[in-house]
């Protein structure tokens, strides 16, 4: 227990005194607090609106057909507020012309009460001007045919226009308020967990270039050696997360609060449970990925061959989460795969923890998901030691994958008829 202590001090000190991890502690602490300063900024520089004159409109002509003059432009200005509607009596070829020449924004031929034809120069994938019209065009119809049974053109507005309120109540959990906080954690927590396991990976490999690991293996045991660094790597990687969240607390609470837009502040405004949950995941994913992680990095000669044998590793971790953030934003986020992928040891540290906050799910759920993620960790770190000692000393090319797992069904015999 000693060796393992003073394993995880000095791997924590290595951590947070190297200039990588003061750069970008500095750098994400910096940006954490000019980041409560921009909604101010942005407030400031907002300018008042002026409304567009009536000479730089652009135009839209309405071939109207047999429609009133003053119903029609009525409508369109309405549902075409900032451009200038142009009732003309020009044929179809002439408006045509004038709207590829950019004289018209664009044309509308009223062929019939319930049909009309859309003129345009350029018909985007975004262009919603067809379904406005149309929308427009049932407006008059509707308005045309009440004007017939007496009812003025002010009624009909008054009686089309009404104000209907609504109120959304959920017997569970709401995940439209829900999801961007919880998006914005589950890319800390995918980021973090990639980030702070290189740490071990680094750690591994710069002291075996250094021959220090020699040294170190005959002072402490693989066990000691190999949790000590990923304890010290984690808590390193705790203490720059604590400095940015802290930062992002006090700045945006003592300094910006009065610019901030109420939405942004509803946005922020994580639960206690919420980020509970986030720093439990991020334990148990982070110890996972840094086992596996450090555990090839032992394997590795040089600095060069370590991309090599932690690449498939990180492939898994971001095929996970391409899929979780797939999942996560459509309909299927308290499906059948995503209740899978949060059991799976895996994917179980960002799958459990959307579930968790998106959905509604039993305690009992997290508790069996947390239960097999523990028991993964311990197996991880004892496959990991165990890898760690026979990498130790082994220089050269890295080994096969085929090539680990007959080392270590050599060392399990051993380890057996040693006892």
């Amino acid at each position: 227990m000693k060796n393992l202590l003073l394993v995880l001090k000095y791997e924590y000190l290595t951590c947070v005194k190297s200039k990588a991890f003061i750069i970008i502690t500095v750098f994400l602490v910096c940006g954490a607090f000019l980041s409560s300063m921009l909604p101010g900024f942005i407030a400031d520089m907002e300018v008042e609106e002026i409304p567009a004159s009536e000479e730089d409109k652009t135009t839209i002509a309405i071939m109207k057909g047999s429609y009133d003059d003053e119903i029609v432009k009525s409508e369109f200005g309405t549902f075409f507020p900032d451009n200038k509607i142009e009732l003309t009596t020009e044929d179809r070829a002439a408006v045509e012309s004038k709207v590829n020449d950019s004289e018209y924004l664009f044309g509308v031929e009223i062929d019939s009460p319930m049909t009309f034809v859309y003129i345009t120069r350029n018909n985007s994938m975004t262009d919603s001007n067809s379904a406005v019209i149309a929308q427009a065009l049932k407006n008059i119809y509707t308005v045309t045919e009440l004007a017939k049974h007496g009812m003025s053109q002010t009624e009909t507005d008054q009686l089309m226009n009404v104000p209907i309120t609504g109120q959304t109540f959920s017997t569970g959990t709401d995940q439209s308020k829900n999801y961007l906080p919880v998006y914005l954690l589950m890319c800390i927590l995918f980021t973090a967990i990639v980030s702070y396991g290189q740490f071990v990976t680094q750690s591994v490999v710069s002291e075996k270039n250094t021959r220090a690991m020699e040294l170190l293996i005959t002072c402490a045991k693989p066990k000691e050696l190999m949790f000590g660094k990923v304890f010290g790597a984690g808590l390193a990687g705790l203490t720059q997360l604590g400095a940015v969240f802290l930062t992002v607390t006090v700045s945006f609470t003592y300094l910006g609060s009065s610019s901030i837009p109420d939405y942004v502040k509803e946005f922020l405004n994580f639960p206690p449970e919420t980020m509970a949950l986030a720093l439990m995941f991020f334990m148990l994913g982070y110890f996972m990925f840094a086992f596996l992680l450090g555990a090839l990095a032992s394997f590795a000669s040089k600095s060069e061959d370590l991309n090599g044998l932690t690449t498939p590793v990180v492939f898994i971790l971001i095929a996970i989460y391409m899929v979780l953030v797939f999942l996560s934003s459509t309909d299927m986020v308290d499906s059948t795969a995503m209740a899978v992928l949060s059991y799976i040891p895996l994917s179980a540290p960002m799958a459990m923890f959307v579930r968790a906050t998106l959905c509604d799910i039993s305690a009992i759920e997290i508790i069996i998901s947390v239960a097999l993620q523990i028991i993964t960790i311990v197996v991880f770190g004892i496959l990991a030691a165990a890898i760690y000692r026979m990498g130790v000393l082994m220089y050269g090319n890295p080994p096969k994958p085929a090539e680990i797992i007959k080392m270590l069904k050599a060392q399990y015999s051993q380890n057996k008829a040693g006892k």
